[in-house]
């Protein structure tokens, strides 16, 4: 069973929506009404116990899987027991059962301002509380048991989404749309992920797949050069790992999706593909070597004794390395690691550091200059506005 929750500001809103919908039924609560009218004079009482109470309007659904059925008497008793262990023991509800999707489900539109004392009901921790409750009902009904959000692996559509699909789907199939529905492009992506993990590639080799694909990944480092995160842009949508379910984030492609990385082989070729994506018509070649040919060739030529570098050092070295083989002047490839830090959210104090630490030495006048520079690009890549704190 899947439960979802808002809150709102207006009754009568949610309950017209609640009435209107195709098979509505009234199936429970505890108010006299029997219409939206009726119900919203009858919601103002709790309001006139709390009139400065801010969004108290709750509302909550409940979702079987397909094919999946219970009486209204039974949902009637879920739905009492839902609300009680949700901390609305004293609190005005209604319930109304919809059959206007494959899935078996009931709205609950309660008021959030208890009848015994006017004070509203303590929302922290709701959804977890709601899907500790949810899992107990299932096991005491006997219903299918639903993964928790912690336990997916990957983030199903929500039930908008879901019908809405369902509605297009019904709409092909009667000759009322000219082309079946589209899936979701988050879906697409999660499938698009799992193909490019399947013979469990390295890192570098994920990331150089899903370029080629057409995917634009980022890869934020902490102060400390630790990974603080993945995410993926696609057909002008983004999303963040942790969006897309536990096995797409960046540690979650190495747990769940067998993705191989180790950071001291992988994280310069990871931050070579940043700052030069493969293209997507070029064909994906299996890596043999995690280090490419010219970076051992540079890897050799480097001294063998030097000196030892600060992190800032250490962070700016690392980035230029991937930029040494194309002919780029020190300002180009300057403004080239600044794009890439600010397309990877990096902190306007770290960008700084980092440059600040390269091989050239500026004016602060000429760092200004170069940053604004950096930025026009990023914007131009982005065709979004950036924040302009770098060159302050």
């Amino acid at each position: 069973m899947i439960g979802n929750q808002t809150k709102g500001r207006g009754f009568r809103g949610l309950l017209d929506y609640l009435e209107k919908q195709e098979d509505a039924k009234l199936i429970g609560g505890n108010m006299g009404g029997n219409d939206a009218i009726a119900l919203a004079r009858e919601f103002k009482i709790s309001r006139q116990l709390n009139p400065e109470g801010d969004r108290v309007v709750y509302h909550a659904s409940l979702s079987l899987p397909h094919g999946e059925r219970l009486d209204d008497a039974t949902w009637n008793e879920i739905a009492n027991r839902y609300l009680e262990e949700m901390g609305f023991d004293s609190n005005q509800y209604v319930v109304y059962r919809h059959s206007n999707t494959e899935h078996d489900h009931v709205h609950i539109c309660a008021s959030r301002i208890r009848l015994d004392n006017g004070k509203i009901v303590h929302d922290g921790w709701d959804y977890k509380r709601s899907e500790t409750i949810i899992r107990q009902l299932e096991k005491d009904y006997g219903l299918q048991q639903t993964p928790s959000s912690h336990e997916k692996l990957s983030r199903n559509p929500s039930i908008g989404q879901q019908r809405r699909l369902e509605r297009e789907q019904q709409e092909y199939i009667s000759g009322d749309r000219p082309t079946p529905q589209e899936r979701p492009i988050k879906q697409q992506l999660q499938e698009l992920i799992d193909r490019a993990t399947a013979d469990n590639p390295t890192m570098p080799q994920l990331i150089e797949r899903l370029q080629i694909e057409g995917v634009k990944v980022r890869h934020g480092l902490t102060r400390n050069g630790k990974s603080k995160g993945i995410s993926y842009s696609w057909k002008d949508q983004q999303f963040s790992g942790t969006h897309l379910g536990a096995a797409y984030t960046f540690p979650g492609l190495q747990k769940h999706k067998g993705v191989n990385y180790q950071p001291k082989r992988d994280d310069a070729r990871i931050i070579s593909l940043l700052l030069n994506p493969a293209k997507p018509t070029q064909q994906s070649k299996p890596v043999e070597s995690f280090k490419s040919k010219e970076h051992q060739e540079n890897a050799e030529q480097e001294p063998q004794n030097q000196p030892e570098l600060n992190h800032w050092q250490q962070r700016y070295q690392q980035l230029s390395l991937t930029l040494k083989l194309t002919a780029l002047s020190p300002n180009d490839r300057d403004r080239k690691i600044i794009c890439h830090l600010i397309n990877q959210e990096q902190s306007v104090q770290d960008i700084k550091d980092i440059i600040k630490n390269g091989s050239i030495q500026r004016t602060q006048s000429e760092f200004k200059q170069l940053v604004e520079l950096a930025i026009d690009e990023s914007e131009k890549q982005e065709q979004k506005p950036i924040r302009r704190g770098l060159s302050r």
